[in-house]
This record gives C-alpha cells, structure tokens and sequence, in this order.
C-alpha cells in the first residue's frame, strides 16, 4: 500500500520523514549509521547531520566514505563550538522538512525497513500518537534487557518516555512545545518532553519489533555526567513541570535518592563523586530562577496518567490500526 504522502513527495520532493542525526567525535559510527540508511532507499527521506564542533570536520572526513545515493541525501551543519546533544537535537527539528522525525544517535543503525515503515504508519494513522519508541538491539539484531529499553516488556505498548537512541516524533508538536530544555544540557529530556506531550493529549507508543542497533560508542560518554545530569535534570523537570505541592516533596525526595543510590554506579563504573552533592545542589541555586520564570505546572491529571501508564503498560495493537485503515482505503 502507497500511502498518501508518498504520493506527494513525488509530486513536491518533500520527504516523509527527516532522519536527524547529531554527532561529535565518532566518525566511524556516523559512517556505519549513515550507511544502515541504504535501507529505506526507495522511501522518501532526507538526512540532517549536525556537526556539534568535532575536532576534525565530519563531513570531510567521511564524505567519501559513505554511498552517494544516501550522501546526496544529506544535509551537513556544522556548529563552530559544541552546544551540547540538546542544543543541536533541537537545531536539527528546526531544519527537517517534513511532518515526521526520526532522531538517530550516531552510533546506532537501522536494522531494517519494515520498523521504520510500522512506526511511521501508526503516526499517519493514529492522530492521538505523539511518538513513536524504538526498541534498541545489539549488532546480532538481539533485544537488549528490558530495563534499557523504553518499557520492560514484550509487547506493543503505551509508554512513558521514548529514548534518545533512535525514535519518530511529530515535528509540528516538537516545535509547538518549544522543544527539549536547553538547561538540561544532557539527560531526562526525552522523559520531560514527553510529560508535557502528554499534558496536552498526545501519547508515545513503544513498538517492540520496530528496532534499531544501538552500539553504545565509548567516545564522548561519561557515567559521571550522567549520574550528575540524571538527578540535576529531573529536579529541573519538577521546578518546570510539577504542581507546587509535589515540587515541595520531590525535589528533596530526588536528592535523597541520588545520595542513596550513586554508589551503585560508582562502585560498577570505578569512579568518584566527591562534591557530587554540593555540586547538585549548586546546580538548582544557579538555575532556580530562569527556571521559575518559565515554570509552567502540568495538570494532576497528567501524572495520574503518567504513573498509570508506567504500572500498567496498556497495551497497544497496531494490528487494528492496519486492519482499520484497510478498510478505510478499500471504501474510498
């Protein structure tokens, strides 16, 4: 079946769906991912690569590196000093073309066509999805562990959050709500955003068997910030989001848990956090009042849902969405 916009992008050369990629540093990656894109040559797409400052020019580096027909493709933007995987995630909403986005870290890769096609499709069909969450594998095309992915569980579900390895959103919704948060810097902005695409009507949808290769580069990563940026950013989720009455008890909640529970990581990981405390609560200090300025609080109602969703998974069956809109292009 040819959907309707593919229909038009071969009367207007306007693609389906923006493939965005942000990447620093790992040019070996950027040339596997860019390749695995091969595999939707004949759907509409177009690429964007945001170079966030690399030390050597990306698009130099691996222009000749990767086949033509997806080079021809592709955007190159390079950002002259690193603003941060935020920071390019939202420059690059801003220069897709089309209605849909498929985020892509650059050390992930597709593992084949027909998941892209069943995520793209639930978005044509389904106009109460916001997003759509890929499930991550390791190069065999083998699921990892449910806890890394987007919901811990072996069926077509609703879901809380995407992850930022590799999903599709509505580019129209990203714009509309303003984005990720440019405080965040790094981590939790993909469960920020999605409460507040929540908050206004729209759900994310995991489809377990739409997946993508995620080979976790070393290049560029550290548990440390992560750790750091993890309880940072979901304090600034609250002062942003919360009620005033949840805010009060969370925030002090979140930093009680960070201290309880960041052993676990330093012991795995062989690190130190010394200061880590003082640093987070530096962190709010400095940022409480451009935060509070824009704070606006998410309805109760959201985060019954939210918790809601997160106990039970809700199942969703695209099955039906195929069945139906069968029977839809069948009348017409």
């Amino acid at each position: 079946m040819v959907l309707v916009t593919e229909y038009l992008f071969i009367l207007t050369d306007m693609p389906l769906l923006s493939i965005c990629i942000a990447t620093r540093n790992r040019p070996n990656d950027l040339i596997q991912c860019l390749e695995s894109l091969l595999l939707l040559e004949d759907y509409p797409f177009e690429v964007i690569v945001v170079d966030d400052a690399s030390d050597v020019v990306i698009q130099t580096e691996i222009q000749n590196l990767v086949s033509q027909s997806v080079i021809k493709r592709t955007k190159f933007i390079r950002q002259s000093t690193n603003k941060g995987l935020i920071a390019t995630r939202n420059e690059l909403a801003l220069q897709a073309r089309s209605q849909y986005i498929m985020s892509l870290d650059d050390d992930a890769c597709l593992l084949d066509a027909d998941s892209i096609h069943k995520a793209v499709q639930v978005l044509e069909n389904d106009s109460c999805i916001g997003a759509v969450a890929l499930a991550q594998t390791n190069k065999t095309g083998y699921l990892l562990p449910s806890f890394m992915q987007p919901a811990p569980v072996a069926y077509d579900c609703y879901s809380q959050s995407f992850r930022g390895y590799g999903h599709i959103l509505r580019r129209d919704l990203f714009i509309k709500l303003g984005g990720y948060r440019g405080e965040f810097i790094y981590g939790h902005e993909e469960v920020e955003y999605c409460k507040r695409l929540l908050n206004i009507g729209f759900n994310v949808v995991y489809l377990t068997k739409a997946k993508v290769i995620h080979n976790h580069s070393p290049i560029g990563r550290s548990e440390l910030v992560r750790l750091r940026n993890g309880c940072r950013n979901a304090c600034f989720d609250a002062l942003y989001n919360e009620p005033l009455l949840m805010c009060i008890f969370s925030i002090p909640y979140r930093i009680i848990g960070y201290i309880r529970w960041r052993k676990v990581p330093c012991d795995y990981y062989g690190f130190s956090d010394e200061g880590g405390v003082i640093w987070q609560l530096n962190e709010l200090y400095n940022n409480f009042s451009q935060i509070w300025r824009k704070r606006k609080p998410l309805k109760w109602s959201t985060y019954v849902k939210w918790r809601q969703i997160g106990k039970h998974w809700p199942a969703y069956n695209i099955n039906q969405l195929q069945s139906d809109s069968e029977k839809l292009n069948g009348e017409q």
